[in-house]
């Protein structure tokens, strides 16, 4: 009878769903920004979907990967069948001037007096249209850069929300305009 309930246990574990080892085939596959590159043996891929990470370990784990030369971390999500692969920045790595950052968190956008988050695509347009006329805005697209900073206990999902927003505007401007524009992500946990 023990043999019976043992083999029956064994057969149902077999039985429950298994997790594949395959790698996931996506139709479509996006780099922000697409004019930095990186090996992908020399790369630390941070899945937003899987990983335990909160987003102060992840923009600290980017931090200390990164100092090296020719290492980069490499964000991961999906985002309707695209996946999506974001080179991000820290500061710390390279000069950076403020008014060439445009930054927002989970719900507003942090320019002027504040914009709610619905209004990303009318600012993003500015940020990287405004060539150096409005003097809170880029001074040029190429120098144009989205800090993304939410709450350091947030988790990966909590950020990969935050990111396929700003990925979803980015490629509505980026078509609309038909230019050459890069996006380039700064995380930041300070405010």
């Amino acid at each position: 009878m023990k043999k019976i309930v043992y083999i029956s246990i064994l057969i149902f574990i077999l039985g429950c769903k298994q997790k594949s080892t395959k790698e996931v085939s996506y139709p479509e596959t996006r780099y922000y920004p697409t004019d930095r590159k990186f090996i992908v043996e020399t790369s630390k891929f941070i899945e937003l979907d899987n990983t335990r990470l909160n987003f102060k370990q992840i923009t600290n784990e980017i931090s200390s990967f990164q100092e090296k030369v020719d290492r980069k971390a490499i964000i991961s999500f999906e985002d309707n069948e695209i996946k999506k692969l974001i080179i991000p920045y820290v500061y710390g790595i390279g000069l950076i001037k403020q008014k060439n950052v445009l930054k927002i968190k989970s719900d507003s956008i942090l320019i002027d007096n504040g914009y709610p988050i619905s209004e990303l695509n009318r600012i993003l347009k500015r940020h990287y249209l405004n060539k150096g006329k409005i003097a809170r805005y880029s001074a040029s697209p190429r120098r144009a850069l989205v800090e993304i900073t939410i709450d350091t206990n947030k988790t990966g999902k909590d950020l990969e929300k935050v990111l396929t927003k700003l990925t979803q505007s980015f490629d509505e401007i980026k078509k609309e305009i038909s230019d050459t524009i890069q996006l380039r992500v700064l995380f930041d946990y300070r405010l």
